[in-house]
Parts: C-alpha cells; sequence; structure tokens
C-alpha cells in the first residue's frame, strides 16, 4: 500500500526516467555529424544501461552545440550590386533599381 510520505520519491523517480527517456530519444535523433566524443552506437548502449548520470553527460558531452547562427535580419546582396565598379557606379545602379 502507497502512503503519502512515499510520493516524493515516486516523483523523483518519475522525473529520473522522463529524463533518461528524453536523453534517449534525443540521441537517436541526433545527426552523427553532431555526436561527439564516442561513436553513436556507444552513446546509445551507454543510455540503455544508465542512469540519470548517463542522460546528464549525454546532455553535456555527447553532442555538438547546433551551428552559430547570425542574430538579425538576413541582408541580401543583389548579384547586380556584387559586380566590379567604383562605388558611385554600384550606388546609381542601385538607385535606378529602387
Amino acid at each position: 500500500m502507497l502512503h503519502l510520505a512515499d510520493l516524493p520519491v515516486l516523483v523523483l523517480i518519475a522525473l529520473v526516467a522522463v529524463f533518461t527517456l528524453w536523453a534517449l530519444i534525443d540521441c537517436v535523433r541526433t545527426p552523427r555529424e553532431r555526436v561527439r566524443f564516442l561513436p553513436k552506437l556507444l552513446w546509445l548502449l551507454i543510455l540503455l544501461h544508465g542512469s540519470v548520470c548517463a542522460a546528464l553527460l549525454w546532455t553535456y558531452f555527447g553532442k555538438k552545440p547546433t551551428a552559430d547562427t547570425p542574430k538579425g535580419p538576413i541582408r541580401r546582396i543583389e548579384p547586380s550590386l556584387r559586380s566590379s565598379g567604383s562605388p558611385l557606379e554600384v550606388w546609381g545602379r542601385w538607385v535606378r533599381k529602387a
């Protein structure tokens, strides 16, 4: 029979199980190119046999961070503006198009 005093322990066990399952799914879905330090199959075996420690290791060391993306809006340069010429010629072509 479960007592009210057992509730915090059950909640902690559930959180550990969810975190470990999340790490396992994250490892499966991560491309091989982003996995670091160990082969992906070995990470999966560690996560299957490990506990919350294995999930923490995967979270902090298992995969490379996402590529740096530029912050802010992307500025596209029109092909005609890339051509050689003086800055005044380029400015004139840009003003005529606008």
